[in-house]
């Protein structure tokens, strides 16, 4: 073990864990804060668990003290209240920017999202207003991003982080209603024709590129996502060959998806996944990771596949030991008012 501390805000997360869990393997010592309570792997050798929130600067800065880098991880998601993603995002991503200064800490890494990129929508009545909570959050994401950007040539190297969905043991997402739906061999409804790519990444793979990224001095934003991946219908089938369930797909046209994902996202019922806004409107989701491969020597190890699998199965046996499906931060019931919505849909 050396030395070499790494902060990591939000560390106490899906993500953060698998992050932690990276660095510690390549011999850093980790300080982990994070507003929930200590998690049970905090006590993993190497590791330092600090309970605070992002918003308080003056326990970031606190916790910053010390550290060779810091990985801000920690974020408000598009199922909160639109108050706390736009205090979250952006007042926690400032007070990173000052502890890192008030520390002479020489590199932050700012886990962003791929929405971040996305065009802007204007509301249809309201001027100046944000379309949904998915467009606010989109919005605090890309300022946040401009924000540790300006303050980063003055005091520390910054590098922005922009992975495509992922998932893995522990965290489904979008994709929980999808695998109760296989492992119970029900059809599994899909927006649209389903030919187009959409690009997911397994999360230890992503916790890599992270520590890599956390260990040099390349700045500016990296994209992260696997290398093998097909177009939906492609993936999903290969993932219902696997699960043997004879669960089949079942595609909703598009024209008639469209209207009610809409309609959801306007009265702010269920903020929408990246799954499924891309699948409704049959647009490529595909990051160039060119950067990530040339720059730090990273090589994904999961196909879309292969992440896919190994989260189904996990997926599988929870439910297999607990008799129950596992709650995870996807809010489950949104996605069953999702489920329950498009079932009114006629179907090709």
């Amino acid at each position: 073990m050396t030395d070499r501390i790494v902060l990591v805000t939000g560390g106490a997360g899906f993500l953060g864990e698998h992050v932690a869990r990276s660095l510690l393997a390549s011999g850093s010592r980790v300080r982990v804060f994070d507003h929930a309570p200590s998690p049970a792997w905090a006590g993993l050798a190497g590791l330092e668990f600090i309970q605070g929130d992002v918003r308080d600067r003056a326990a970031l800065v606190r916790a910053a003290a010390g550290v060779s880098a810091i990985v801000h991880a920690a974020f408000a998601s598009p199922r909160q209240d639109a108050s706390l993603i736009t205090d979250v995002n952006l007042r926690g991503t400032e007070n990173v920017s000052a502890a890192a200064a008030a520390h002479g800490v020489r590199r932050v890494v700012l886990v962003s999202s791929t929405v971040a990129g996305w065009a802007p929508r204007p509301h249809p009545f309201l001027r100046h207003s944000p379309l949904s909570r998915l467009d606010l959050y989109r919005a605090t994401r890309t300022e946040a991003e401009v924000m540790l950007a300006r303050a980063s040539p003055a005091t520390f190297a910054a590098a922005i982080v922009r992975p495509q969905s992922f998932l893995g043991p522990g965290r489904l997402g979008a994709f929980g209603i999808i695998f109760e739906l296989i492992r119970t061999g029900d059809p599994v409804p899909v927006l649209g024709t389903g030919a187009h790519r959409y690009q997911l990444l397994g999360v230890d793979d992503l916790a890599e590129g992270i520590r890599l990224l956390a260990a040099t001095e390349h700045e500016g934003t990296f994209l992260f996502g696997a290398n093998i991946f097909g177009t939906v219908n492609d993936d999903l089938t290969a993932l219902l060959a696997h699960a043997g369930t004879n669960a089949t797909l079942r595609h909703i046209p598009a024209a008639l998806a469209r209207p009610a994902l809409r309609a959801i996202e306007l009265t702010g019922m269920v903020p929408l996944s990246e799954w499924h806004r891309h699948s409704a409107w049959g647009h490529d989701s595909v990051a160039d990771t060119t950067r990530a491969r040339l720059e730090l020597g990273w090589r994904p190890e999961r196909s879309n596949i292969e992440a896919l699998v190994n989260a189904y199965d996990w997926y599988v046996e929870t439910v297999a030991r607990t008799g129950d499906a596992p709650r995870t931060h996807a809010v489950p019931r949104a996605h069953r008012m999702l489920r329950g919505l498009l079932s009114l849909l006629p179907h090709a």
